[in-house]
Order: C-alpha cells, then sequence, then structure tokens
C-alpha cells in the first residue's frame, strides 16, 4: 500500500510544482547586488517609455501576464499590500506580451491600482534571466535587487521582502 501511495504522491506533487509557475525553472533566483536591465517599458495608460532601471527604490516590480494562472492568483495579494505600504514602497506592474487591452481589463477586474507598463517582447523578462511568469524583484533605496522571486510569491513573502529592502 505504501508504494501505491508514493505513487499517487509523486504525480500530484509534480503538478503542484507545474502549477506555482507559468513556465520552466522557478524558485529564487540569482541577480542579487544588481540593478533592474536597461530595459524600456511603455506605461499602459499611455505616454513616454520609461528606462526600467530608472524607476527609485524601494520599490516592487512584478512581472505578469494574463494568461499565466499564478500571475493572476498573486495580484490581489501584491494590490493588498500596495495599499497597506504603497507610502513607503513603490509597486511596478510590467505586463509580458500581452496587448494594452487586454492587460487593462485583467486590472480592471482584479481593481490593480499601482503603476503598469507593457513588455511586448519580453525584454524585462530577458533582462532578469527568467524563464517563466510571474517574477516578482524587490528593490532598496539604493536601486539594488535584494529579492527576485521566480513563481507565485504570497502576501507573506511580500511584506518580508519589502520589510528587507527598506532595512525594517
Amino acid at each position: 500500500r505504501t508504494g501505491r501511495h508514493g505513487r499517487v504522491a509523486a504525480p500530484a506533487a509534480a503538478l503542484v510544482v507545474a502549477l506555482a509557475a507559468c513556465g520552466s525553472g522557478g524558485g529564487a533566483a540569482g541577480g542579487l547586488g544588481e540593478s533592474l536591465p536597461s530595459v524600456e517599458v511603455s506605461p499602459l495608460d499611455g505616454g513616454n517609455s520609461i528606462a526600467l532601471d530608472t524607476i527609485g527604490g524601494p520599490a516592487v516590480v512584478n512581472l505578469w501576464a494574463t494568461w499565466c494562472v499564478p500571475c493572476r492568483t498573486e495580484m490581489p495579494e501584491f494590490e493588498a499590500v500596495h495599499r497597506e505600504r504603497g507610502d513607503e514602497v513603490r509597486f511596478v506592474g510590467v505586463n509580458i506580451g500581452d496587448d494594452a487591452d487586454q492587460a487593462t481589463e485583467f486590472l480592471d477586474e482584479v481593481a490593480v491600482t499601482f503603476d503598469q507598463y507593457l513588455d511586448p517582447d519580453g525584454s524585462v523578462q530577458t533582462g532578469l534571466a527568467a524563464t517563466q511568469l510571474p517574477v516578482t524583484v524587490v528593490i532598496d533605496a539604493d536601486g539594488e535587487i535584494t529579492t527576485k522571486v521566480v513563481g507565485r510569491m504570497d502576501q507573506t513573502a511580500l511584506e518580508a521582502a519589502i520589510d528587507d529592502a527598506v532595512g525594517g
């Protein structure tokens, strides 16, 4: 019986891992102590594009897409933390690959209020050497990456990463 349960548990565990992020790879990644890549992103609501590495810290930068289930799951938690701590840390969303209408429709559904940018060709994701979504990067006041998570990040982990970046 134990063997049978072991065979059932292994596929179930693999499914949980597969559902944790959209793509291959996962978990915390390198790049700590480095800066955000110098990649141009366009504001979702129009306007002039900016270089991502000019975003001042402390900040949370979240890469996401509408087709990514973990991205959709974590977004309301990010919004909740933004509403609590947006005065001490900037929140920036970067949509990877969707058009503006798709991204806006999703953000309206979940009532996200923090700044959003578009990266239609995935240059930010490539610049962060991430092979899947979501990706969350937290930078400190000096603009250095203090946390990089590839895969879903819950509210507790996000709060801890912010505390680390702001020295709290």
